[in-house]
């Protein structure tokens, strides 16, 4: 199983991370909040879960998070 990180984001002393883990036949998108897994979804190809983390990204952008590596 692959794993990588897309993005980060941070507000304040907090961090979101998505990060994508793949699978056999599906890819799994997670999201950690301080290095905690807070959400975890499959899919059935790569090209779905970035999607989703895109939504996910622009939701909390526009809630004031900001892009940190």
């Amino acid at each position: 199983m692959a794993e990588q990180r897309i993005w980060r984001l941070r507000k304040r002393h907090q961090t979101v991370d998505a990060e994508i883990h793949d699978h056999l036949t599906t890819v799994e998108l997670r999201f950690l909040l301080n290095g905690t897994v807070s959400y975890s979804r499959m899919h059935p190809s790569r090209m779905a879960a970035l999607s989703e983390a895109a939504v996910r990204r622009a939701e909390l952008e526009r809630e004031g998070w900001l892009f940190h590596w």
